[in-house]
């Protein structure tokens, strides 16, 4: 299944992304455990996204047989993202570095102003 939705300007597209991902994967007959990784995943590449980019900001979310890939889209981010070992205390910093330790693959392509930020969860369980 694939799914697609804009996303608001400002920080509730944090928030906004959370609850898309959760209810298409509801839907999808994603397990619980899966959907919360997807939904942090989400919300902290939106978080990113409005933090670092500039409008339009779009979600999309590719659900196939084996993986659920999660992308935001964002126009206008300058420098290439990258995952940081922030401080424990730090405010921010350490998104990319949280989606790096549940997804299965994490990376970033630009075509033209736009930046596309994905990651990959595996729904197939070890050992299948």
């Amino acid at each position: 299944m694939n799914h697609h939705w804009e996303l608001p300007d400002d920080l509730s597209a944090s928030a906004s992304a959370r609850q898309r991902v959760r209810s298409a994967l509801e839907i999808d007959g994603v397990r619980e455990g899966t959907r919360d990784d997807a939904e942090l995943i989400a919300s902290e590449l939106a978080a990113n996204a409005v933090r670092y980019g500039a409008p339009p900001y779009t979600l999309a979310l590719d659900v196939t047989a084996d993986r659920i890939r999660i992308t935001v889209s964002d126009h206008g981010s300058t420098a290439d993202p990258r995952v940081t070992d922030a401080a424990h205390d730090a405010g921010n910093g350490r998104g990319l570095a949280m989606i790096a330790a549940v997804a299965e693959d994490l990376g970033w392509h630009r075509e033209g102003d736009r930046l596309d930020v994905w990651a990959d969860l595996s729904l197939v369980a070890p050992g299948d």
